[in-house]
């Protein structure tokens, strides 16, 4: 629900967050979804998706950075293929095209009007990222190109929405999902999912870990704060070979240095080490969690 001053955003069922709205900047309603732009009136300009914050410029690249690069720096060797599914603002295709290694990065969105709207709108948020020479863009459900593609991955991002009830999100949180992603990535390689909010939802936070560790042999979770989420959130990171809650802080800053060419506002091997460094109760629930997400029984976040 949402005033033309007022963006009200629940977590839960029973809790709500309120953003005051300066202005309208610019909106599009697409075959999918509802898309504005909108400035706040506390983060300037941010994206709205059927009633969501999805990013501001205040810290979306706190979420991108803590997406992209923990994975990214852990990868030996350093990522040359990357996919990408969603991230419609081109914020995660920016982050992934620092890495001087990277050759070719695959985008694949839904849909093509948030695509426009974002080239349009949000150039803050990818900095001309579509337009790099690495970049193939395709327009496509993203469990039918997993499905099909016979191309293989370095590095495999998925900044998806959230699984929502009533949406066909959620079929890319499961085991069979997982399991069909791995035949698309190379033997060394890995993967990093946005996880959902350890504040709102540490049960599906707890179970994307438990889900991916039936597929893959090293998987580790971490946190931050998302001011304009109003909480935590979480990303989980899964390989055969790579673990990025393992290396030191002189192996971070050492491969920043050689693989990053292009300055982070967020990131580094400071906030590498505290992203992992999760408190005790997310811990016991990760620990704890015997919830496996499948088709036939899969996790919703609550709102």
């Amino acid at each position: 629900m949402m005033s033309w001053h007022w963006l009200i955003e629940w977590q839960t069922p029973y809790e709500f967050h309120g953003h005051e709205i300066k202005r309208v900047i610019a909106e599009e309603k697409t075959q999918y979804q509802s898309v504005m732009l909108v400035e706040f009136t506390r983060f300037g300009k941010g994206l709205i998706i059927d009633g969501k914050v999805q990013s501001t410029i205040y810290d979306e690249h706190v979420y991108h950075e803590s997406l992209v690069h923990p994975i990214g720096i852990s990868l030996d060797p350093s990522p040359k293929s990357v996919l990408i599914l969603g991230g419609g603002e081109g914020a995660t295709l920016r982050e992934a095209l620092k890495y001087n290694s990277v050759e070719k990065a695959v985008m694949v969105d839904l849909d093509e009007k948030v695509i426009e709207f974002a080239k349009n709108e949000l150039k803050e948020w990818h900095m001309g990222s579509f337009d790099d020479n690495r970049t193939e863009l395709i327009i496509g459900d993203g469990l039918d190109y997993i499905k099909k593609t016979n191309q293989k991955f370095d590095l495999v991002i998925l900044d998806l929405t959230d699984p929502l009830k009533g949406s066909t999100s959620y079929k890319l949180y499961t085991k069979e999902f997982y399991e069909d992603l791995k035949k698309v990535m190379n033997k060394r390689g890995g993967i990093v999912t946005q996880a959902t909010s350890p504040s709102f939802s540490l049960e599906v936070y707890s179970a994307i870990y438990t889900t991916l560790k039936q597929v893959f042999s090293k998987v580790s979770a971490s946190y931050t704060y998302i001011a304009s989420f109003d909480g935590l959130w979480g990303f989980v990171y899964a390989s055969d070979d790579a673990d990025p809650s393992s290396l030191s802080k002189a192996e971070i800053e050492n491969r920043i240095k050689s693989r990053i060419n292009s300055p982070l506002r967020w990131y580094d091997s400071d906030t590498h080490i505290s992203l992992f460094s999760l408190p005790k109760n997310i811990r016991k629930s990760v620990a704890e969690n015997t919830r496996i997400s499948t088709e036939a029984d899969p996790i919703y976040v609550p709102a």
